[in-house]
């Protein structure tokens, strides 16, 4: 009798294209790779499958089974990925323009005004300044600015000031929404497979010849929060013909070809 086996980590995962794409300002050949992952943190692949009966006689019982596997849903998270994994794994649109394009962001600070009543923000308002006295809670509407510095005339306040100023320098733009993919990727990974008679590890290779990326991003942040965590999800497709189609194929090789020996 066989030994009882034994799975680990899912490790050197890789996404091929299946067709001619763009992604951001990279041209992207059918077969070739787009995003690799050394290691998944977790990982979990799940069979959809689709029963049917046929049932008559006594009881109505059922006397012959039909099963068909739908798709291969796949979760899995990962804490460390580059710009195009993360735009792949959300299936967001990439945009990285030659010129980079301004950003509006919002910025809060705590500052003091010195002996003639001013005070220099970190940043140039793009737009209006919403000044309050930290103490009394109090909105200072009467203030005159020149640049970065303000003045509001009273001597050593302290002041919580709220503007909104223009990042330009280089960004990458997620436009989680847009679909960066319509159509389909390949999907292989490898495993360590143990037999637990033998103690003998060996390489499982997981093949998924059509996949299409959900977007259904999940982060979860915060400071009690672990540090691991992009959840993605991606579906694996039937592929073949009536009676021989299959979502996905495992091998399980005689070696391990990530060993030295």
């Amino acid at each position: 009798m066989d030994g009882m086996l034994g799975f680990k980590d899912l490790e050197q995962v890789t996404l091929k294209s299946t067709y001619n794409m763009k992604i951001g300002d990279r041209e992207i050949d059918a077969g070739e790779v787009i995003a690799a992952f050394d290691k998944i943190q977790i990982a979990n692949l799940r069979e959809v499958v689709d029963g049917v009966t046929a049932n008559g006689g006594f009881d109505n019982r059922a006397h012959v089974y039909w099963e068909t596997t739908r798709a291969l849903q796949i979760n899995f998270s990962q804490g460390v990925f580059s710009k195009e994994m993360f735009g792949l794994l959300t299936n967001a649109k990439i945009i990285a323009p030659a010129q980079p394009k301004p950003v509006e962001i919002t910025w809060r600070e705590s500052l003091e005004s010195n002996q003639s009543g001013a005070f220099t923000l970190k940043y140039l308002p793009k737009k209006d300044l919403f000044i309050y006295n930290e103490e009394t809670g109090a909105k200072i509407e009467n203030y005159t600015r020149d640049g970065k510095t303000v003045n509001i005339t009273t001597p050593f306040v302290n002041v919580a000031v709220s503007y909104v100023y223009e990042y330009t320098s280089t960004n990458t733009e997620f436009c989680i929404g847009q679909r960066l993919i319509k159509g389909f990727l390949e999907l292989e990974g490898r495993t360590k497979v143990k037999d637990d008679k033998t103690g003998k590890v060996v390489t499982g290779i997981f093949k998924i010849p059509k996949l299409r990326l959900m977007s259904d991003l999940s982060i979860r942040l915060g400071a009690n929060a672990s540090p691991v965590v992009g959840t993605f999800k991606a579906e694996g497709e039937p592929v073949g013909s009536r009676g021989s189609s299959l979502v996905c194929e495992f091998f399980i090789l005689d070696d391990d070809i990530e060993s030295d020996l």
